[in-house]
């Protein structure tokens, strides 16, 4: 089962990308384009519609790919519209109204719904016996099935559930009717199979892992200098596993990981945003990292270099390429590192990040929960990796090859 197998006419799809929130996330950026270069694969004349909701931003961030990015177009307060989702969010209650406007739907043939790990449950999701359980992805994709069009998950990681029976009902039930599933990594794969979900699932890499520099990366560059550290780490990785009153406490304790590291392995740590968000303090790597910089005592900052100019996924890339190792809370900040040949430990904040790591390097030997993130245990860490790192870079230029085999479209 593929994409190509859910359309047989004589010309290529009009295929739609929905459920990002734009592509300051160097993530979701890099979504959009691996899914580009996928799809052109099959169809060179593939017409790609994104739907943004920040759409004057994302053409700036996306330039170079041949996408057609439109507004979604949200109503405004006090609209029936608006009112319908209010109540339904509220009580759950079905409500045949969406709360965008979803014409564009029409002009497709398939839509992709992409984002990741936009099916699972937030980690302070309460359960509310008295009313239905309400997403509004779900309800996108039911609109979607009602006018007739292919719904393909795309590139996700989904669940769990448990704990959670009217969520979980609900997930089972819509995952059934989408065409196709695309899980990105084996624990999803097993999961959705553990909740009778299997006949319409494939597994396949990341897009993100199709979105290489051009001219390829330099397997052993000159190793002159200082080690070179990269390090991400993210305020919403905090959030997910001690809340925001701990956000002071955690920022102090990982500055103090950063100098641990300069002073025993005399390195330059590279702080290295991979989220950077205007309008969300708690979604942005940048400010977070600033924070974490300025925590760090005043002789150690010329080892301290941050990364703040915003340079988007590729030209992060170029930067993490030059790094000896990679340390990283944000998912797709180690894909980026690891597609670029480098040795990438995980800092894992959610099941994700673990199936990452096991699909990745076949173990979870490189990956750290961030409850366990502590000088002496990542210091260890750091240490093993440095000294394995020509064998791993050997062994992640023949897994990436593999993992770009991997496509939908192979």
């Amino acid at each position: 089962m593929s994409v190509n197998s859910l359309h047989s006419g004589p010309n290529a799809p009009t295929i739609g990308l929905y459920g990002i929130d734009g592509v300051y996330n160097y993530g979701t950026e890099a979504i959009v384009r691996g899914t580009e270069i996928i799809l052109r694969r099959t169809w060179p004349d593939v017409q790609i519609i994104y739907a943004s909701l920040r759409p004057e931003d994302d053409k700036r961030r996306l330039k170079g790919s041949n996408v057609e990015i439109i507004p979604r177009k949200v109503y405004p307060k006090w609209t029936i519209q608006w009112l319908g989702n209010a109540l339904r969010t509220v009580t759950g209650i079905p409500c045949p109204l969406y709360r965008e406007d979803l014409s564009w739907v029409d002009e497709c043939d398939i839509i992709f719904s992409i984002g990741g790990d936009i099916y699972t449950l937030p980690p302070n999701y309460k359960n509310r016996p008295l009313f239905p359980y309400y997403h509004p992805l779900i309800h996108f994709g039911n609109m979607v099935k009602k006018r007739g069009k292919k719904l393909v998950i795309w590139g996700a990681s989904i669940g769990p559930f448990e704990g959670f029976p009217k969520a979980k009902k609900a997930f089972i039930e819509h995952l059934r009717t989408v065409d196709l599933i695309v899980s990105r990594e084996p624990r999803t794969t097993s999961y959705l199979k553990s909740i009778g979900i299997s006949d319409n699932v494939i597994e396949r890499a990341d897009p993100a892992f199709m979105v290489s520099l051009p001219g390829g990366h330099n397997l052993f560059p000159s190793s002159n200098h200082k080690i070179k550290i990269g390090l991400n780490l993210s305020p919403l990785s905090t959030l997910y596993s001690f809340g925001d009153k701990a956000m002071p406490e955690v920022i102090s304790k990982q500055a103090d990981i950063i100098v641990s590291l300069i002073k025993n392995l005399d390195a330059e740590v590279i702080l290295i945003p991979h989220v950077v968000c205007y309008f969300n303090i708690n979604d942005d790597d940048l400010r977070y990292l600033k924070a974490m910089r300025n925590a760090i005592p005043k002789d150690l900052l010329g080892q301290v270099r941050l990364i703040d100019n915003d340079p988007g996924f590729l030209g992060t890339k170029q930067i993490l390429s030059e790094c000896d190792i990679v340390i990283a809370a944000r998912m797709h900040c180690a894909i980026n590192a690891i597609e670029a040949g480098v040795p990438t430990i995980f800092i894992a904040y959610s099941q994700k990040a673990v199936g990452m790591a096991e699909y990745v390097y076949g173990n979870k030997k490189w990956v750290i929960p961030i409850e366990k993130l502590t000088e002496d245990r990542l210091l260890a860490l750091v240490k093993a990796q440095l000294s394995e790192k020509d064998s791993i870079k050997i062994s992640l230029a023949e897994r990436n090859k593999g993992l770009q085999k991997s496509t939908i479209m192979a």
